[in-house]
């Protein structure tokens, strides 16, 4: 009888210290002397750095000037009354904030976990922003309202994936588009429409000028940059041409000068008469300037693709717009994506260069503002640190996407 209580594969179970957290750290941290030695020494100096370093967030570091910049760091100077004498124009950036969240929502319904989180953020933290205690002339009732609608927002939007078959993935793209053109209405105003009086660009600022331009470039730049990819490639000598000479023009001049000559050059490429702004000049040169690296990602993973399989397309007998469209663009993207996600995070960081032409983004809010208050001079080192710490969140919230997305397809492991 004793036989029958033992285990049927008669196998005993794992060392203690080989299973579990114990397991993990022999195996991870302390599996020679050398890794152990190594482990330790990093675990000291961590714990020396962090002891000083919370030693200074918490007692010594004054972050009041994070809250008396307050908004200015999200709008810049769009609610001033140089921007809008007389009217309140705070509900603007907050009513593109809500289509932006139920856009979140959306996806959230059609790609899961994943979008889940970044929706429920968005929407958590925007709704947190209406309870600071700004008084109401700075942040009025309706604004609060409109902060506070971002959590039904995203359940709505994701309901209408769920519940629904109104929203598809083609749709969302189509939507997304739409409100994206929908906000820079809303932001720029309407001539003659009440409550929608025009804003000037120059007071356009703060992280919603940071992502706008980040947006429209990632937006732009990846099929202009297909198209110079495949042109690069193209057996038409002067296609090719066209397309090498882009390139090596706009990665061989820094991005800093072209912002400077973008005053000058975009002008010259539109009618007299054609409406231009500052912001228009930066998006037009930011996305070129994105389109011309992103060209050489996409073709690197043109070049990595076998012969065989073009050589099997050409023995069924479709066309070469059909190979490269369906077979092999689709694999080579798919090939390059953590190169094409870098060259995203490196253009959202690279908004930030758009000061040297007059344009106030969440940095330049910052310093201009320690620059124009001396008594906040002592503060330079909290508020830089703020602004490192928002641009952390964002490029690790696209990186964080991208390897999901990579984990999903198999990118490198099939």
């Amino acid at each position: 009888m004793a036989a029958n209580n033992a285990p049927a594969s008669g196998q005993l179970p794992p060392p203690r210290f080989e299973a579990g957290a114990a397991g993990w750290l022999r195996e991870n941290l302390f599996s020679s002397w050398f890794n152990g030695s190594i482990t330790v020494v990093s675990s000291l100096v961590i714990a020396i750095a962090a002891w000083f370093s919370l030693g200074w967030v918490l007692t010594t570091a004054d972050w009041t000037v994070i809250a008396t910049i307050g908004g200015g760091f999200f709008i810049g100077q769009y609610n001033t009354e140089l921007a809008c004498p007389g009217q309140n124009c705070f509900w603007r950036p907050q009513l593109g904030l809500l289509l932006v969240t139920l856009l979140l929502g959306m996806a959230w319904g059609i790609v899961g976990a994943v979008g889940k989180k970044i929706a429920l953020s968005v929407a958590v933290v925007s709704a947190v922003l209406a309870f600071l205690p700004y008084d109401m002339r700075s942040m009025g009732l309706d604004v609060r309202i409109l902060l506070l609608a971002n959590l039904p927002a995203v359940f709505a939007g994701w309901a209408l994936v769920r519940y629904t078959s109104l929203i598809t993935v083609q749709r969302v793209v189509i939507i997304g588009v739409v409100i994206f053109l929908l906000i820079l209405v809303l932001l720029r105003g309407v001539p003659g429409v009440p409550g929608l009086q025009p804003v000037s660009v120059v007071s356009w600022g703060g992280l919603m000028l940071n992502l706008l331009l980040a947006v429209a470039g990632i937006v732009l730049s990846l099929p202009i940059g297909i198209a110079l990819a495949l042109g690069r490639r193209s057996s038409l000598p002067i296609v090719k041409l066209l397309c090498v000479v882009f390139i090596e023009i706009f990665r061989g001049v820094p991005l800093i000068t072209l912002l400077f000559m973008s005053q000058v050059l975009v002008p010259l490429a539109f009618p007299e008469d054609f409406p231009q702004n500052s912001v228009f000049r930066a998006a037009i040169i930011i996305t070129l300037f994105s389109s011309a690296y992103m060209a050489e990602n996409i073709r690197g993973g043109l070049q990595a693709l076998s012969r065989g399989q073009v050589e099997a397309a050409r023995a069924l007998g479709l066309p070469g717009w059909q190979t490269t469209l369906v077979i092999e663009l689709p694999q080579a993207i798919r090939n390059v994506i953590p190169a094409i996600v870098g060259q995203f995070i490196a253009l959202f960081k690279d908004t930030s260069l758009v000061y040297i032409i007059g344009m106030l983004d969440v940095v330049e809010i910052g310093r201009a503002f320690i620059q124009g208050n001396p008594e906040y001079l002592g503060n330079a080192r909290e508020l830089f640190i703020f602004l490192a710490i928002v641009f952390w969140i964002f490029t690790y919230s696209m990186s964080y996407v991208s390897g999901r997305i990579e984990e999903h397809m198999g990118v490198g492991t099939r």
